[in-house]
């Protein structure tokens, strides 16, 4: 509608738009009386007819019964801009509603009864007032200040005030120095005004967590609300439990101790769509690591298998378990986007080429500290404990002063709650977690609201079935130089992390002494990794060499096995296993060192993941046995040959008649010297026989070493190489 413009508005510094009344917010008139409400009706029907029409003056007056001046006064008030500079409009109507802030025009110090606006007319009349203030409460000022105050009290900043005004040269009777507060309530007053022009000052001179919130909560709309794919966008973070825990070792003279410890770390990865857990990690470090994001990442895309449970009474409810586990479509799936913040552990190149080149996402990495970028990780934590890690008796609680936390220590040794145990709580009570009816799923739980997006029709995206191993082991990447000397009769061979590593092949080939190579490092299993020539090639596996190529260890281990010897804390032999070496070393040293209780747990805790102590168990009884049966067959082979020799001589038959010696194996040779040389050794004198003793352990002692029986570990070795937890990509 075209509106009728009046002499009246000419002049007046109003837009054509905002003089349309049908521009104007509507009034909510509901809490007004009948007498209110036709009072409001009748002033909005005489400024609709003045706004929007061309009818004089007087015919607006007869038909609404207001008078002429309060027609024009109305209107006045229905053009005025409130500090938002929005016309007040019909707002302008309201009975008691002030659309002008009262203005005085001359200070009366001689009347002490009246201050009303003198504090705005006092700032008027000494603007370098207004400016100390602003600049002294939110810190504008750009002069430096280290003995600043970072937040000044409004009492301190009223006593600042009175300094200024004196050195203004307002005097004693003048205002402010005339009242009884020295205007005191004033300052308050305009401070907090004043605040909402200066809201980020404000936030930040109250702490990090004020400033945190005004720039991230309901700063935008919540784009985790538009996410319905799962996998289309994962949440992660790690988070400290609330919790002390015991372990439990045993000292070198064989008692048993329970200590405790009371650093545990839950990693998760958290589905957007769903709010499914899609996998986690424990960690007993101090600080969790790079690699224990990636066990996380690894639990998360691996299919899930339930733990046997031992704790009495413990079980998964009926429909607990992973999506992994339950679907087919997420095994081995990927998410395109992934949300975490800046931490150290979070930062690392291997972590983002992990990520970006194996996994195939991108990186939404957002501020440190800031939990509400990640709402629904964090909410799950503070769930987590509170339904569970809270109600133990060895709780740390919420915080320092929460009443949970007494004799947390003590009940941790007392109930017996172990990091064993705590590992079998947390899976169960995440698989429980993941069939439990979720608020933001409107009473459905997180596999049901995840199977209902699969039967959809909704992709999500997998490993490519030739990848799945490399995926499976999540090797980092380093290049080495080939060493070794064929004059010299150094076989080639790589170093990494102060061991060697070649393979029957690159000790032949010694062509590659001096080539750059690539390779792959399973950071979970150390005892081979795959290498690759420079130009993309591969060129095979090769084991490292010692105890260290046979025991199954993780590169977190080894670094810390490597730390304690270089600083020689301890050693083991080459015949010694480091791993229970490094144990050993822990369980002694635990008693009065938290840290290494932390790094026990942690050790015990990679030993029960992979089972390494039982197959160190069936390793050596294989070993054993291969023993005695060599010595068997030793034993039968000499007795075999004394037969041959007698029953020789006794058919004459001599050293120059054996032809057919040179036929023999070497083996049979070998035996027939050592033979020889046990028979010459009897012929000795009594007094010697120590000396022969001796020389008969070592002979058979040789005996074992020659290559007739190597073939008898290899054997036994090629019969293991399936158990073992080997790296081919």
């Amino acid at each position: 509608m075209e509106i009728k413009m009046r002499r009246f508005f000419s002049g007046k510094d109003v837009s054509i738009e905002d003089l349309n009344i049908f521009n104007w917010d509507a009034i909510y008139t509901g809490h007004l009386n009948e007498h209110e409400l036709t009072i409001f009706n009748t002033k909005k029907k005489a400024i609709d007819l003045f706004f929007s029409t061309e009818l004089p003056i007087n015919q607006i007056v007869l038909e609404t019964g207001i008078f002429r001046s309060e027609i024009y006064r109305l209107a006045l008030r229905c053009m005025v801009y409130d500090d938002n500079n929005k016309i007040m409009g019909y707002r302008g109507l309201l009975h008691n509603n002030k659309v002008v802030p009262y203005k005085r025009k001359s200070i009366n110090n001689q009347d002490i009864t009246n201050y009303s606006g003198t504090f705005q007319l006092l700032l008027k009349n000494y603007p370098d007032l207004k400016i100390f203030l602003i600049e002294e409460y939110f810190k504008k000022s750009k002069v430096k200040n280290s003995a600043r105050e970072r937040k000044i009290s409004l009492k301190n900043l009223h006593r600042k005030f009175i300094d200024e005004c004196r050195k203004l040269g307002i005097k004693p009777n003048e205002y402010p120095f005339n009242t009884t507060s020295l205007a005191r309530k004033s300052v308050e007053r305009f401070i907090k005004e004043i605040s909402n022009n200066y809201i980020r000052e404000v936030a930040s001179i109250n702490g990090g967590q004020s400033y945190m919130l005004l720039n991230n909560v309901n700063n935008s709309i919540n784009s985790n609300s538009t996410i319905t794919r799962p996998l289309e966008r994962v949440e992660f973070d790690g988070h400290k439990i609330d919790l002390i825990t015991a372990i439990v070792y045993k000292t070198p003279k064989g008692e048993e101790i329970k200590d405790t410890i009371d650093r545990i770390w839950i990693l998760t990865v958290v589905d957007v769509a769903t709010r499914a857990i899609l996998g986690y990690h424990l960690s007993f470090n101090k600080e969790y690591n790079q690699e224990d994001v990636k066990m996380c990442f690894q639990s998360t895309i691996l299919p899930w298998k339930s733990k046997e449970l031992t704790i009495p009474g413990l079980n998964y409810s009926k429909n607990a378990g992973f999506p992994s586990s339950k679907f087919s479509e997420v095994e081995y799936g990927t998410w395109d986007e992934i949300s975490y913040d800046n931490a150290k552990s979070h930062l690392s190149n291997e972590i983002k080429d992990l990520l970006t080149k194996q996994i195939g996402c991108s990186i939404n990495m957002g501020p440190i500290a800031v939990p509400v970028k990640r709402p629904i990780v964090e909410r799950l934590f503070k769930k987590i404990e509170e339904n569970s890690f809270h109600r133990l008796p060895s709780t740390t609680g919420s915080n320092v002063m929460d009443p949970r936390r007494k004799d947390a220590e003590k009940n941790a040794i007392k109930y017996s709650i172990t990091a064993d145990a705590i590992e079998e709580l947390c899976e169960v009570i995440i698989a429980n977690y993941n069939a439990t009816p979720h608020d933001a799923n409107d009473g459905f739980t997180p596999l049901e609201i995840f199977e209902s997006r699969i039967n959809q029709g909704m992709h999500i995206n997998t490993i490519p079935i030739e990848n799945r191993d490399l995926v499976n082991l999540f090797p980092i990447t380093c290049e080495r130089r080939v060493k070794g000397n064929l004059e010299q009769g150094r076989r080639p061979y790589i170093h990494y992390k102060q061991e060697r590593y070649s393979s029957p092949e690159l000790s032949k080939d010694f062509s590659m002494v001096n080539e750059k190579v690539i390779i792959l490092i399973n950071t979970e299993d150390l005892r081979s990794v795959v290498v690759y020539r420079q130009d993309g090639s591969k060129y095979g596996v090769l084991t490292c060499s010692g105890y260290w190529g046979t025991v199954q260890h993780s590169l977190k281990i080894r670094d810390a096995i490597n730390k304690f010897k270089r600083e020689r804390y301890f050693h083991y032999t080459e015949d010694e296993d480091p791993m229970d070496a490094f144990q050993a070393f822990l369980e002694e040293n635990a008693i009065n060192d938290r840290k290494l209780r932390n790094l026990l747990a942690e050790l015990k805790s990679y030993k029960k993941r992979y089972n390494i102590d039982s197959k160190n168990k069936e390793k050596k009884k294989v070993l054993v046995k291969l023993k005695k049966e060599q010595q068997k067959l030793h034993q039968e082979v000499i007795d075999d040959r004394k037969v041959a020799a007698v029953e020789d001589i006794s058919r004459g038959i001599t050293s120059s008649n054996k032809q057919n010696d040179e036929f023999k194996s070497t083996h049979d040779l070998i035996i027939e010297q050592k033979i020889i040389q046990k028979e010459k050794s009897s012929t000795t004198a009594n007094t010697n026989s120590d000396k022969d003793e001796i020389r008969l352990n070592n002979i058979n002692l040789e005996i074992t070493e020659t290559n007739y029986y190597d073939h008898l570990i290899n054997v036994e070795k090629n019969k293991n190489k399936s158990k073992r937890k080997s790296i081919s990509l």
